[in-house]
């Protein structure tokens, strides 16, 4: 039986409120129905990844850098319609757990029309993006993927009613059955040489899939809307919808201005690096996005709680994703010819400069769900909408140096944004950064030494052993390494994550 949203909020009360001089520390059973919730989404997410990164390098030694570089072009206006599709209304629904039926109806036809409408607009402004970028092929794959925009809009409501109510073991296997499918026909497409066509193939197949199995787990009625009694959820909607198309933009400004700047190959790499650096850091992020606003709206009122739900969060994300893109930027060199073959080592500079933030990036992406849950959701509109001005204009400077400075972009600009959020979401849980930065220490400091030991491995092996050897041992003493380091130093630390995350009943369906 599914726990209603109204349930969990119940059961996460605490008996009484602490003083705020209390530590942000509460009991550890709403952090495991979380970890539950997590552990379902996870398991649909990473059951194929495997399969899916094979299929991605398998690719990638079948197609040229060009291909990558057009399709990355394609997916920039793609990804920003998408964008108006998905973000506002399937949060609305999330997040405002007090909606009737009938609104729900009414925001699944607005899903719908949004969808017919955006694909109308696809076909109207592929050509004139085709002869902006200097592109002949542009146009065709715009359409093609445009298609995704009928079949996704189908899904949008159901999708976030699955969330909300808390049924991750229904997103988890569509999430696995929709990547196998996206790996298996990219895969096969590009053996039968399609070219860049095997990318598009394998998106329209993972909407597909993913909207076909959505729909027979949770289906909605339709309602013709009624702006009147759609008047509050449509204000959301609006910041929802302002805040992720201004994180659209600035997200996706590298990618416009290589493309405009650099050149269709230059992109290609370019978008390639991007690919690695972030791939780690979005699975986290997409766990993250899909979980956490369901319990951080049942929990709005209370701090202690959304104290130790960001702490916490904080910190596992830390001790997985750190040594992964600190290690990844160590042996960027090697793993990329081992890998990918020596056509790809223009990559590896702009790789290395990306996983300089790359972790960052994903402690970020905890704050806007919890201001949102706050209903703080115009204050991270406007820091977005502040983004999406002062990126591009990054990046076009950065452009001057090639790939690199695009790169070197994100890591000079990115703390204008992380920091005004990380003061508001402290203030409004009421929060001391130094009671934050305790929580990041033991990575940290684990991951400094496994840093240490990495590179003095590589300064004193011998220059004639072959790359993938050197990368493999150099991988297994960093692992080494940063394991015993938090074996021996945080013990305890490590104790109370494995009670929050440890196996145990399925709390969530």
């Amino acid at each position: 039986m599914e726990d209603s949203p109204v349930a969990i909020g119940e059961a996460l009360k605490p008996v009484s409120d602490p003083a705020p001089t209390t530590p942000s520390r509460v009991p550890e059973d709403h952090l495991h129905t979380m970890a539950k919730a997590f552990a379902w989404s996870g398991t649909g997410m990473w059951s194929t990844q495997l399969f899916t990164w094979l299929a991605t390098f398998t690719v990638a030694r079948l197609l040229a850098p060009s291909d990558y570089g057009l399709i990355g072009i394609a997916q920039i206006f793609v990804g920003l319609v998408m964008e108006v599709n998905d973000h506002g209304l399937g949060l609305t629904v999330v997040n405002l757990q007090d909606l009737t039926e009938r609104q729900i109806g009414q925001l699944n036809t607005l899903s719908v029309l949004f969808g017919a409408t955006a694909f109308c607009l696809s076909c109207l402004v592929a050509r004139p993006l085709g002869v902006f970028f200097r592109m002949p092929h542009l146009p065709l794959l715009i359409i093609a993927l445009s298609v995704t925009f009928l079949i996704r809009a189908m899904k949008t409501i159901p999708a976030a009613l699955l969330q909300r109510n808390i049924q991750f073991r229904a997103l988890a296997g569509i999430e696995a059955a929709s990547y196998f499918t996206y790996a298996a026909s990219t895969l096969l497409t590009a053996f039968l040489g399609f070219g860049y066509w095997s990318l598009v193939t394998g998106l329209v197949a993972l909407s597909l899939c993913s909207a076909t199995m959505t729909l027979r787990q949770r289906r909605h009625c339709f309602a013709w809307p009624d702006m009147r009694s759609l008047r509050y959820p449509l204000k959301f909607t609006g910041h929802m919808l302002v805040s992720g198309l201004s994180w659209y933009v600035y997200a996706n400004s590298d990618l416009l201005v290589a493309g405009r700047v650099l050149g269709q190959s230059a992109v290609g790499t370019y978008t390639f690096a991007v690919t690695l650096a972030s791939a780690p850091a979005d699975k986290i992020t997409g766990l993250i996005q899909r979980v956490v606003p369901s319990f951080f709206a049942a929990a709005h009122e209370e701090k202690p709680i959304l104290r130790s739900y960001l702490l916490t969060l904080s910190e596992i994300v830390f001790v997985f994703l750190l040594p992964a893109t600190l290690g990844l930027a160590i042996v960027a060199d090697q793993f990329i010819t081992v890998a990918l073959g020596p056509k790809w080592l223009p990559a590896v500079t702009p790789l290395r400069i990306l996983l300089m933030y790359a972790t960052a990036k994903a402690l970020t992406n905890t704050l806007s769900p919890m201001l949102n849950a706050k209903r703080q959701s115009h204050y991270t509109m406007w820091t977005n909408v502040a983004a999406a001005v002062y990126f591009p204009i990054g990046f076009f400077i950065g452009a001057r140096w090639g790939t690199a400075g695009i790169a070197a972009t994100w890591v000079a600009l990115y703390p204008f944004l992380a920091v005004p959020l990380f003061w508001r979401t402290f203030r409004e849980i009421e929060l001391h950064w130094t009671e934050y930065a305790r929580a990041l220490w033991p990575a940290f400091s684990c991951c400094i030494l496994m840093a240490l030991a990495v590179i003095l491995l590589g300064m004193s092996l011998p220059a004639a052993w072959p790359q993938p050897a050197r990368l493999v041992l150099e991988i297994a003493v960093g692992a080494a390494t940063y394991s015993s380091c938090m074996l021996v130093l945080h013990r305890r630390e490590l104790r109370r994550l494995y009670r929050i995350i440890r196996p145990g009943e399925p709390v969530c369906a």
